[in-house]
């Protein structure tokens, strides 16, 4: 039995009489949809990143030794292992100073890469009893062991276990996602931390930073009081606490979010240049198709086609070529986006949190919308041209 001619079966058997043609339309239909597909991911991934750094810093001052603000935004951003410290007494200074409201050391110890992992890994001792960071955004499920030791949402923990230095450490929780540094390291209690120190110390195992935990700290977190002003309680910090520097959280925060809005336009100027390209190339194509096919559309009027089914055609034509491409794109960009997201993150050395499934499928049928719509609205002029040509045999 045959089957009945279709427009669009029509429009999908005229693409493939030129499939060299079709295939280099495709291609440059599926890389305009492969890139807005990635920016829609990177920004959103980088929004949600910000934001998970911003809910889980719940500090409205870092105070850190004079000169390290560097080191200390590599450690909290990247996860890149860092140690710097200073005299631990300064938390009780800090703490009695008007407006702040609590006050919570961490202490940042690098372990050699050769000495428990396969890379550099920060273990980042906390005081429970103070804290206000970490804490909080531990998961509900809480497993027995000596010591508090919290795992990074990107540490791989083996049945609730992380060894270092041939000594295993239950892993009360995993901590909630940020997107940022935070998720790479090991959070532990002073005491555990030190019993860590002491013993890989005692094992031949060395560190490239100090493990003294009861006289020194890396950094304190400060929030302060509703109604005191961050401004006014730096300077104060500042003049009772010599040779440290204060880092405003609000501030370190707006000077990130504007170093990712100015990362970002990069990817949306490309995103809006290969949307112009594919439309300014198709929209050529299609027209020379449309001189190209004179008699063909000219047997297609003789047999009864009127000017609405010929528009109709090339729109189908522009339609096959936009979702084939589009979808081709998108599944590329996902191919290399989603398995090395993580390679991603540490090489923007931003917060990144990827989005969720839900969001990129969003994402995907969004971009293979835009793709194809990019793609009809390309053969326009040619639909219009092809609906006022005469009846031609040559």
């Amino acid at each position: 039995m045959e089957k009945a001619i279709t427009g669009l079966r029509l429009a999908f058997e005229n693409t493939k009489r030129k499939p060299y043609r079709t295939a280099a339309l495709i291609c440059i239909t599926a890389l305009s949809a492969a890139v807005l597909f990635a920016s829609f991911i990177l920004s959103a991934s980088l929004k949600g990143g910000i934001n998970g750094f911003t809910n889980r810093l719940g500090a409205d001052l870092m105070i850190v030794p004079e000169g390290y603000e560097t080191q200390v935004t590599d450690v909290l951003l990247s996860g890149e292992p860092n140690y710097f410290y200073m005299d631990k007494s300064i938390e009780d200074t800090v703490r009695a100073i008007p407006g702040v409201q609590k006050v919570s050391g961490q202490f940042y110890l690098t372990s050699l890469s050769e000495s428990c992992c396969d890379f550099p890994v920060q273990i980042i001792g906390f005081d429970p009893e103070t804290d206000f960071i970490v804490t909080p955004w531990a998961d509900s499920q809480i497993h027995e062991g000596s010591g508090t030791v919290f795992a990074g949402y990107n540490v791989n923990v083996t049945q609730n276990e992380v060894m270092f230095f041939s000594q295993k450490h239950t892993v009360q929780a995993r901590l909630s996602k940020t997107g940022s540094g935070m998720d790479n390291a090991i959070y532990a209690d002073l005491q555990t931390l030190q019993h860590i120190f002491d013993d890989a110390k005692q094992k031949g195992f060395g560190f490239i930073s100090d493990g003294d935990t009861n006289t020194k700290t890396s950094v304190l977190f400060v929030k302060l009081l509703p109604d005191a002003k961050a401004d006014s309680t730096a300077l104060k910090i500042k003049s009772a606490v010599p040779g440290v520097q204060v880092i405003k959280g609000g501030s370190f925060i707006a000077t990130l979010s504007e170093k990712i809005s100015a990362f970002l336009i990069f990817p949306r100027v490309l995103v809006i240049l290969f949307l112009l390209i594919t439309v300014f190339t198709l929209s050529i194509v299609f027209s020379l198709i449309v001189n190209e096919r004179n008699r063909e559309y000219s047997i297609l009027r003789v047999l009864g086609a009127d000017a609405s089914m010929l528009k109709k055609l090339i729109f189908e034509e522009a339609f096959i070529i936009g979702i084939t491409g589009s979808v081709t794109g998108v599944f590329l960009s996902a191919l290399i986006i989603l398995p090395f997201n993580t390679l991603i993150a540490e090489t923007l050395s931003l917060p990144f949190a990827l989005s969720s499934p839900a969001v990129i499928v969003l994402f995907a049928v969004l971009t293979i919308m835009i793709s194809v719509l990019s793609c009809v609205i390309s053969a326009v002029c040619a639909a219009v041209k092809v609906s006022r040509q005469k009846v031609v045999f040559k």
